[in-house]
């Protein structure tokens, strides 16, 4: 029987219905009224918001049970109350902790996930007392978290919600909690015209935080932070309030489109190491400036190590802890126990070298718990006991623009530049003896380091468009903002040793007055030129680490020789004539000085003896020639310049490719003839061509190189049956043609002098395959300087490209993909792997294996963008013609592995890169380590490898 009556969805109660036991319960200040909001621009764009009207006289909500169809016997609903009899349903509550919004009575449970719920925690720690969460459902249907319960003896309290219940959050039975529940947090903030109660606490920050773009998450924080100021009854978190406020000193609220776009920024956290946000510019047009990157950034980590600090209480701190909390951060920094100076992952080096110590100072920089950005370029020379850090530190505008006053009225209050000024210098104070702590504690053999700090300067406000990126494998100064300017440096300092252990190892320092320990250590303030690497500058070492290996040589110790496959350091030299112009520079000097032809050619005698003694049988010839010339009275010994040219010779291949570069488009044959010629004659004259002594080979880079010392190394200690056995124990290529891996290349140069061939003359065999490829009467030309190319340069992925080419342009994929299988296996360069993986692929689908091709052409565009847009125009076409399904990105390895196709570079090539590296450190040959550093990077990032790596940089002289 019907106990309610319904028209035009109002229902009224009868008297029957009280008859019956029906019961209307009212909920005094259930809906407080809503405060007119005055939206921010990116709330006032939203659908559908408007500011809430005022009503004219508060309704009265509550709910009702008995008086209408319901599913089970003691569900109620929620209602609006028009009177004393009638009523507007907004919602069925059932017995189990669900709201349904709805607005009519119903025989039948709804069919589909509630509105609101309240879900128990699993782990439940006090016996009869039941905790959990009340859930508000999304319109993209996910949950949110908006406030937590307790209920004990049936009895429900409401907490820690942005809602203030006030005196009606406590002891409610379950029908009051439920229907408080559903009116707070669903029917209110409809009314608002959809602003929504924030997850609980402090989690809305980090839901924020997780979306796609930075910069709308961000001010969707200040949003919230101004919604709940406008509204009598929800309330921030002091902690939120905080964030709020120094997002907007930031100046996040300038930073808007179209000038702006909404990913010009990028957030990361970085979890590997300290564990908080790193913030960088996404887009290279973005106008925003480093200071408000590093203000921002700034924001984020104060905020994320209070939350820390407060812990489960966070939500409940006060603006006086916050107060508290942002000072102590700041005048804290340098008294953090010092981090775990580890790399996982990163090779080992000699103990106590110049690697370890790098390592050590790397990991700690990038384990730094900072509230604000430092940046630090490091440098190092150990055995002469001398660190040097430059910072970048934040500015007087980059410190707390505000503080909490007690009296004589409790508040923020400005806070004036000089101080703002003097915290700053305090912080890059306190991070400057963090720092030479470090570098103390990383190696006994440091007694001294030299410091300088120098701030953000005003250029950094106003930089307009720059670099984008984040880490970038960038050792020049600059960095991510190279537009940016420095100010004078607040100070540069020397600290030693017998100062750091007088002081305590600086420990009592940063809790007083840091400022004063820099001064009794002879700080220099407000240096507008301070150099703290002029010292280590200054070493002879440095001169020499700048030579090594190209115009300098000196043997190598025993670890460096095992990495890096060398005895000495010519042995990894990749530039032929760089010693050449070294010495033939040297001999100008010399000649301009000589006194008469006769002297001039004896000074040349002596440097023609003294490379025949080394067997260096080039410059020998070199001269001879420069001999000839001062002899015949043709070059003018004033000139420098040209005494250095006479010694070089002519690069004959250098011309021809110049020539044929600007022949090519109309004459192709004519092209490949002056090619041709030129290789002849560079093989005749300059002896390029393989004897019993003496081969010759072309590197382009020193990763190249070191793979190729390594194959020779093996081949030369009679390990060459082992790499033999271990070739034939690979699984079996299905190809046509068996492509001689490096390991039989370097086989079967072993036991003769390996000499550098210019870049010239190995391009000039690229180049007749690349113009002889489409020539059908001449494939085996093409096929044979494709050959002699890869002989030249066996550990060079070029060669390797250029022949698989020439072999699909003639439709021998068997060949093409035997060959690019090799290449894959000695790559290092992530653009020559996509570019193998990319061609490989087109060879496998015409092959007839499109499911490998197809897991080709995503490996390659999963490793560099280089050939993104043919890659997946190619594999579109390809699913097109052969209906294989879609492949998944998880899938790709897998599949290679079983294609036997390498997964390039493999692990073998980055482990002996990481070796390579990590000896040639230790042995001072830093332009070869910074090679070798950066492409391991580029496939096992690691950002305090990465410090590692900027720290080998060498200034020139």
């Amino acid at each position: 029987m019907r106990q309610a009556g319904e028209k035009d969805g109002v229902y009224t109660l009868t008297a029957t219905a009280s008859l019956l036991g029906a019961a209307r319960r009212e909920l005094p200040d259930a809906v407080p009224p809503l405060a007119p909001v005055e939206l921010t621009p990116a709330v006032a764009g939203s659908p559908g918001a408007v500011p809430a009207p005022t009503p004219e006289s508060a309704p009265v909500f509550g709910w009702i049970t008995g008086a209408c169809a319901a599913p089970n016997k003691g569900d109620h609903y929620i209602v609006k109350f028009l009177g004393k009899r009638e009523f507007i349903i907004l919602a069925y509550v059932d017995r189990f902790g669900r709201v349904f919004a709805q607005n009519f009575a119903s025989v039948s449970p709804p069919a589909r996930e509630p509105d609101l719920s309240f879900a128990f925690f699993a782990d439940q720690d006090t016996p009869g007392v039941e905790r959990g969460c009340v859930q508000v459902r999304t319109p993209e249907g996910d949950t949110r978290e908006v406030t937590r319960y307790t209920c004990a003896h049936g009895r429900y309290t409401l907490e820690d919600s942005w809602y203030d219940f006030g005196p009606y959050g406590v002891d409610l039975s379950y029908d009051d909690a439920m229907a408080r529940a559903f009116l707070a947090f669903v029917y209110r903030p409809k009314m608002a015209g959809g602003a929504e109660i924030p997850t609980r606490g402090l989690e809305f920050v980090h839901e924020r935080l997780s979306a796609d773009w930075l910069l709308p998450g961000l001010r969707s924080i200040i949003d919230d932070v101004r919604y709940a100021e406008n509204d009598p009854v929800v309330h921030a978190p002091a902690l939120a309030r905080s964030l709020a406020r120094w997002l907007s000193d930031a100046g996040l609220d300038e930073l808007k489109a179209p000038a702006v776009p909404d990913d010009a920024l990028r957030l990361v956290r970085t979890v590997r190491y300290a564990n908080t946000y790193y913030v960088a510019r996404e887009s290279e047009g973005a106008n925003v400036s480093r200071r408000t990157v590093w203000a921002l950034e700034s924001a984020l980590n104060r905020f994320l190590l209070m939350e820390e600090a407060f812990g489960d209480r966070a939500s409940l701190a006060t603006d006086i802890d916050c107060a508290r909390w942002e000072a102590y951060l700041l005048e804290s920094a340098g008294t953090q126990p010092l981090p775990d100076a580890s790399i996982l992952g990163a090779p080992a080096g000699a103990e106590g070298g110049e690697w370890e110590v790098r390592c050590r100072l790397g990991a700690v920089l990038e384990r730094l718990r900072l509230p604000v950005r430092v940046e630090a370029q490091m440098r190092a020379n150990v055995a002469e006991g001398v660190v040097a850090f430059d910072m970048t530190v934040p500015d007087a505008a980059l410190m707390p623009a505000w503080r909490w006053v007690d009296a004589p009225q409790q508040g923020w209050v400005p806070m004036g530049e000089a101080e703002r000024d003097a915290q700053a210098r305090r912080y890059a104070a306190r991070v400057g003896l963090l720092l030479a702590s470090v570098a103390f504690e990383a190696s006994p053999q440091i007694q001294r380091v030299d410091v300088a700090a120098r701030p953000l300067g005003a250029a950094a406000a106003h930089a307009g468009s720059g670099a984008a990126g984040d880490r970038k494998i960038d050792v020049k100064r600059g960095g991510e903002f190279p537009e940016d300017a420095h100010e004078p440096a607040f100070f540069l300092v020397t600290l030693t040793r017998a100062a750091y252990e007088a002081s305590g190892q600086f420990r009592a320092a940063p809790q007083a007055d840091p400022l004063a320990l820099l001064a009794q250590c002879g700080a220099v303030w407000d240096l507008p030129a301070a150099d703290p690497f002029a010292l280590i500058n200054a070493l002879p070492a440095t001169a020499l680490r700048r030579e090594l290996p190209e115009a300098q040589d000196a043997p190598l110790p025993p670890e460096a020789q095992e990495a890096l496959g060398a005895t000495r350091a010519a042995d990894v030299r990749i530039v032929a004539d760089a010693y050449r112009r070294r010495i033939g520079e040297g001999l100008a000097d010399r000649i301009a000085c000589a006194a008469s032809a006769t002297e001039a050619i004896r000074v040349v005698r002596e440097e023609q003896d003294a490379a025949e003694k080394r067997g260096d049988d080039l410059t020998a010839s070199a001269c001879t020639r420069l001999m000839a010339a001062l002899a015949e009275g043709s070059l003018d010994t004033e000139d420098q310049n040209a005494v250095v040219v006479c010694f070089l010779g002519e690069d004959r291949c250098l011309t021809a490719l110049g020539r044929a570069r600007t022949l090519a488009q109309r004459d192709p044959q004519e092209a490949v003839a002056v090619l041709m010629d030129a290789v002849a004659e560079a093989a005749a004259l300059d002896g390029y061509v393989d004897g019993a002594t003496t081969v010759f080979r072309s590197f382009d880079s020193y990763a190249s190189r070191v793979l190729y010392n390594q194959a020779l190394r093996a081949a030369d200690g009679g390990e060459a049956a082992q790499a033999q056995t271990q070739a034939s124990t690979r699984p079996a290529d299905t190809s046509a043609s068996a492509v001689p891996t490096l390991a039989e290349r370097a086989q079967a140069d072993a036991g003769r002098r390996v000499q550098l061939v210019p870049d010239s003359f190995y391009l000039c065999h690229l180049e007749i395959v690349s113009l002889l490829e489409r020539s059908f009467e001449r494939v085996d030309d093409a096929l044979r300087y494709g050959q002699r190319a890869i002989e030249l340069a066996p550990a060079t992925a070029a060669g390797y490209r250029q022949l698989g080419r020439a072999y699909m342009l003639v439709g021998d994929m068997d060949n093409a993909s035997a060959v690019l299988k090799e290449c894959l296996r000695v790559a290092t360069q992530v653009n020559d792997v996509s570019v193998a993986y990319y061609q490989l692929a087109y060879a496998l689908w015409k092959a007839g294996e499109p499911r490998t091709g197809a897991a080709c052409y995503l490996k390659s565009v999963m490793t560099a963008p280089v050939v993104a847009l043919q890659a997946m125009a190619e594999l579109k076409e390809l699913v097109a013609e052969t209906s294989i399904e879609a492949l998944e990105r998880e899938e790709v390895d897998g599949i290679l592995r079983e294609a036997n196709i390498p997964l390039s570079p493999t692990d073998e090539v980055l482990d002996t890169l990481d070796a390579a590296a990590a000896a040639a450190t230790d042995a001072g040959l830093f332009s070869v380590a910074r090679n070798l550093l950066a492409q391991r990077l580029n496939h096992r990032s690691d950002d305090a490898l990465v410090n590692v790596l900027r720290s080998l940089e060498v200034s020139s002289a």
